[in-house]
């Protein structure tokens, strides 16, 4: 077979290349017809030698193995690791295809081709974590050629050997999210070098937290308990460390709630250094010692002051125990159990990392420059800091956001310069606790929205934050897309420059794990995932009254029709891709679209169903119905979960997520309050026996009970439709017309038949035909007439004032002008924002680029919104939609401004400065909402033509929606929909 198919190359040709924005498979180099061209790595029946030097690193003569088993993943046929010197390679030749793996200074067969001048590492040697690979021509003399993956270390190389695995066709997530290799016929590498690294970020890693019940009960299900109860031994970990490696991550805390890490199989520790990842802890566990273990090792309190020899002692057996293995060494003290210690003191913690320091040396024997460590500023911490401590520069300060994914605080003044750097601890999922309290524990599926993840690690990274970055991902399972997006951040911050970015990595990696023909859909799907979720999460749903207005802006029914087309589009891409691939599709993209459109449709029809009852509609009690189907259809789509794969994820959907009534998860599921409509609706105190109701949009009242209606004016500018629903008070059956009193007002389903039980609610939109419309305000009339002999009139008010020839920007409607961000007409510089497409709850976010200096009021690039008013308002006002961002640079808050047509310049401060161990004011209602709301009056407003300038002060900030109020703003989450724009 003709495993060679390129003309010979010069070293020059040879040389590596730095690494571009794109990845070897986008660039390229590895192609899978059958004829090339370039080096043949395998066939159907034919896969690669993989040579490795039997000195070189242990991480790397296991990956040798993995990267044979992955080619017979997509071949049929596994690799053979063949471990051999460069003495013995040199001498031989080999009719296979050969792969050449080696750690530069540790394998003979790198440093042989290197000193042979087949390849130059120049561009990879004594980097972190960098790698190359290419093909060499004529490699020894006796061979034709081999492909060749050199690492700077043993990390370097391992993620050399899983980037081929992946490039042809092995997923990471192959054993956590089950999905399938892409099966080949043929695997060629072109004649192309390719290099990557260093990785933006020096530390990458995930924590296994909030463990139970369900990795810990799907743990005790598939794993033998170690002697103290925990499922999570080496077995187990060697299935999170070989992941981590292929997201090209490199560290990792260990799941604490109810183990030991090094305790609980005596081979974790030496296993995770042996593959070739760092072992932490988390910010209440310092010294390589689980909060577990306090409780039972511990000899008196947990207390510096009053038993400083016993904590002493138990924290130096910690580093005792681990000075042989990798380990980034968490330093400080917290109280016990993820609680504020009620007697440290700034003094006292500065005692506590002293003392700390001074074991690391003894006991290691390094500089305290050559050993990781680090000070997690979370909760309460930042409040030491604050008051003023000597810490020494080589603890990287781990700074945290707030749980919900809002940074915390960025590197300010010298704290840039740290020898060790600073780094950020990030949450995907967590656990509350009494010393925590509110919010809501959020622990079930991924209510990541990855434009989220991209605007606040963008901005830690420009600030500063690149030594470590670690993201709590709970039970992991679930939540293997914000876990991938965040390595690949991590990894390569510069692929993701460009906001668009993001979507264009989502697209990319959905083809990889579904099929390239599913990879838009998925893409789209995840998007609107991520803009629905971000409204509000699951845990904080059953929080009254109902977050969605039920009658304003037809919030309520709108955000779950959302939900509905998202749960159709999921199921019709699930049916559309290979069956090989459904499992994995299932997990990571349809489970949460159909689960997250159930619980909503458990409180969204709940909250409907008061609404419904005091309209005396009969469909009441089938919003009750609808809530405890899909209440049923909950458990049943985690018992699907549970039994796919012959099981094999059991128990990993354990975690109740409907019910909550505190911050704690309760002990079992449970309703909402549902309303139930009583028979004989239609005798109600109304007494005219009616069987017909009918409602308008924007009202709770109901005909027959509201003698009149009216709809909401309508104008050519109005963004929503408007609407009446006929529907039947009583069980039973009439028929309905519905007639207009002028011929350009028509309706849809002008008439039809409503039934109880069966169609008890038709719903139909008004229209104009505004060519015909009289110009000015007029009045039309619908007549509704029954066939049980009522007849219903709904006003309809009209409109028809036009904006000036030549206007062009967003006109009022109802009293109202919503503008997103995004629609900006001009920026008053050469300075750009940024626009984020799909941040935020309803379209997109603006920010500055996160190292944009700060701005004075009115004085940095504006964003222009001009804007039309057909109402003038003596109490106008502008009402500002922000993303729920903290003052992360306490010396810069947080700020905008805006002016109206030039006149006063009104400055906001939407987070209050504060003490840095606590939370701001209002911070809980905000992110509950996942936004801060700040409404501010501008005083009288003429009707006409006007212009806003918008300026953000900060770039550690986002706005997403503005909304002038001329008199007509209503109550709701979101605030009204955008306004027509007039262009």
């Amino acid at each position: 077979m003709a495993f060679l198919r390129f003309l010979s190359l010069s070293l020059a040709a040879l040389s590596l290349q730095p690494l571009g924005q794109v990845s070897a498979q986008d660039s390229g180099i590895f192609s899978f017809s059958a004829d090339g061209p370039g080096l043949q790595l395998g066939a159907s029946g034919v896969a690669p030698e993989i040579r490795v030097d039997p000195n070189d690193l242990p991480g790397v003569l296991r990956v040798a193995d993995d990267l044979a088993t992955d080619f017979g993943r997509v071949l049929g046929t596994n690799g053979t690791v063949v471990k051999a010197d460069w003495s013995s390679t040199s001498s031989t030749k080999s009719n296979n295809p050969i792969i050449v793996i080696g750690t530069i200074g540790h394998s003979s067969l790198i440093d042989g081709l290197v000193s042979a001048r087949k390849i130059d590492t120049s561009s990879v040697a004594n980097k972190w974590e960098t790698f190359s690979y290419q093909v060499v021509t004529a490699p020894w003399p006796s061979q034709d050629a081999a492909f060749v993956i050199a690492g700077s270390d043993m990390q370097g190389t391992i993620f050399g050997a899983y980037d081929v695995s992946e490039q042809i066709g092995v997923s990471p997530w192959h054993w956590w999210g089950d999905v399938p290799p892409t099966k080949r016929e043929h695997v060629w590498v072109q004649s192309k070098s390719y290099v990557a690294g260093p990785p933006s970020v020096k530390f990458r890693g995930i924590f296994l937290n909030d463990e139970s019940p369900g990795l810990t009960g799907w743990g005790h299900g598939k794993y033998k308990d170690s002697q103290y109860g925990s499922p999570f031994i080496t077995d187990f970990y060697k299935n999170v460390f070989e992941l981590i490696l292929r997201l090209k991550g490199n560290y990792l805390w260990p799941a604490m709630w109810s183990s030991m890490f090094y305790l609980d199989d005596p081979k974790n520790g030496p296993t995770a250094t042996e593959y070739g990842v760092y072992m932490g802890t988390s910010h209440h566990e310092p010294m390589a010692r689980a909060d577990k273990e306090q409780n039972r090792f511990l000899k008196g309190s947990w207390d510096w002051g009053s038993n400083k020899a016993g904590v002493q002692s138990f924290m130096q057996e910690g580093v005792t125990r681990s000075k042989n293995w990798s380990t980034i060494y968490t330093l400080g003290m917290r109280g016990s159990g993820d609680a504020a210690s009620a007697t440290l003191t700034s003094k006292a913690l500065e005692d506590v990392i002293h003392w700390q320091q001074s074991v690391l040396k003894s006991v290691i024997g390094k500089p305290l420059s050559e050993i990781p460590q680090a000070w997690v500023m979370y909760k309460e911490v930042p409040g030491y800091w604050q008051k003023g401590m000597d810490v020494s520069d080589d603890v990287t300060l781990l700074w945290s956001d707030d749980n919900r994914g809002n940074i915390r605080r960025v590197p300010i003044a010298n704290e840039t310069a740290r020898a060790g750097g600073s780094g950020i601890y990030y949450h995907f999922d967590c656990k509350y606790s009494p010393y925590v309290g509110d919010p809501r524990n959020y622990k079930w599926i991924n209510t990541i929205q990855l434009q989220k993840t991209w605007e606040q690690m963008t901005l830690a990274h420009d600030r500063g934050i690149r030594n470590i970055w670690i993201a709590n991902v709970g039970d992991l399972k679930g939540l293997e897309l914000p876990i991938a997006h965040f390595m690949a951040l991590a990894w390569d911050r510069t692929s993701f420059n460009d906001p668009a970015r993001t979507t264009q990595w989502l697209t990319k990696w959905s083809g990889r794990q579904f099929g390239d023909a599913a990879a838009a859909n998925v893409s789209s799907i995840m998007n609107t995932y991520g803009r629905l979720i971000s409204r509000m999460k699951y845990e904080d749903l059953s929080r009254t009254p109902f977050a969605f207005n039920t009658v304003n802006y037809d919030e309520a029914e709108n955000n779950f029709h959302e939900w509905e087309n998202l749960a159709a589009k999921a199921q019709a891409t699930y049916d559309s891709i290979p069956s090989a691939a459904q499992n994995a599709f299932f997990a990571i993209v349809l489970h949460p679209v159909v689960a997250g459109k159930g619980v909503y449709e458990i409180y969204t029809k709940a909250a409907l169903g008061p609404k419904y009852a005091n309209q005396h509609r009969a469909s009441t009690n089938d919003l009750a119905k609808d809530v405890q189907t899909a209440f049923a259809q909950d458990k049943d789509l985690t018992k699907r979960f549970h039994t796919i794969l012959n099981g094999k994820w059991n128990h990993i959907m354990d975690q109740i997520h409907i019910g909550y009534n505190n911050w704690q998860d309760p002990g079992s599921a449970s309703l909402p309050k549902l309303t139930y409509a009583s028979s004989s609706g239609s005798t109600s105190s109304s007494g005219k026996g009616a069987l017909m109701g009918l409602a308008v949009q924007g009202s709770n009242n109901a005909f027959p009970s509201a003698a009149s209606l009216a709809l909401p004016t309508l104008t050519p500018y109005t963004s929503a439709p408007r609407w009446l629903d006929v529907f039947a008070r009583d069980n039973g059956t009439f028929s309905y017309q519905i007639t207009s009193s002028v011929p350009y007002v028509t309706v849809t389903n002008d008439k039809s038949t409503v039934s109880s039980p069966g169609t008890p609610d038709v719903r139909t939109v008004v229209s104009v035909d505004w060519d015909a419309a009289p110009a000015g305000s007029s009045i039309a009339s619908l007549s509704i007439k029954s066939s049980d002999g009522t007849t219903a009139t709904v006003t309809v008010p009209l409109d028809k004032t036009p904006v000036p020839v030549g206007f062009k920007g967003h006109v009022e409607s109802s009293g109202v002008v919503s503008i997103e961000a995004e629609q900006f007409d001009t920026l008053t510089s050469g300075k750009e924002y940024v626009v984020i497409p799909y941040y935020g709850r309803t379209l997109s976010g603006v920010r500055l680029p996160p190292t944009t200096a700060s701005q004075g009021p009115a004085k940095g690039p504006a964003l222009v919104y001009p804007f039309y008013t057909f109402s003038s308002a003596t109490a106008a006002s502008v009402t500002v939609y922000l993303s729920p961002s903290e003052n992360s640079n306490p010396t810069s808050p947080n700020r905008y401004s805006f002016s109206v047509d030039g006149g006063t310049v009104t400055t906001v401060q939407p987070v209050p400065l504060g003490d840095a161990g606590n939370e701001p004011a209002g911070w809980s209602d905000a992110v509950i909402v996942n936004a801060y709301v700040k409404n501010s009056k501008i005083g009288s407003l003429a009707a006409g033509k006007h212009e806003l300038r918008f300026y953000l002060l900060e770039p550690t900030m986002v706005v997403t929606k503005i909304v002038i109020d001329v008199g007509g703003l209503q109550s709701s989450l979101m605030g009204p929909p955008e306004s027509k724009r007039v262009s």
